[in-house]
C-alpha cells in the first residue's frame, strides 16, 4: 500500500481497535484482505454488542467515528458495519482501492 493509503488506514485501525476495546468483550481482531474483485477490505470485530439496528454512522455524534468517515472519504473507501461471523459482536470494515 501506498504512503497516502496506510497513514489514513493506521489512523481508522487505532480508532476502531479503540472503540472495539471500550465497548466490545472478547479478542479484537483486525484483517486486511483482498476482495475477489479486486480491492482490499480492512475490518475490525469485536464479540461485544451488535451495532444497534438501523446504526447510521453519518448521524453519528462521536468525534471518533466522523474521523473514521473522515479518513475512509480521503482514500475513497466505504464504511460498511455489520455483525460479525455469528452474528455475535460488532464488524467495521472499510472497502478500498
Amino acid at each position: 500500500l501506498s504512503a497516502a493509503v496506510a497513514i489514513p488506514l493506521g489512523f481508522i485501525v487505532t480508532e476502531l481497535v479503540t472503540n472495539a476495546v471500550k465497548y466490545g468483550t472478547g479478542n479484537v481482531r483486525v484483517r486486511l484482505d483482498d476482495e475477489p474483485g479486486g480491492g482490499h477490505v480492512l475490518s475490525v470485530s469485536n464479540r461485544g454488542p451488535t451495532m444497534p439496528p438501523g446504526y447510521d454512522p453519518a448521524s453519528s455524534k462521536g468525534l471518533g467515528m466522523k474521523i473514521v468517515q473522515s479518513f475512509a472519504r480521503k482514500i475513497g473507501g466505504k464504511l460498511r458495519f455489520a455483525p460479525d461471523e455469528g452474528d455475535q459482536g460488532a464488524r467495521i470494515s472499510v472497502l478500498f482501492s
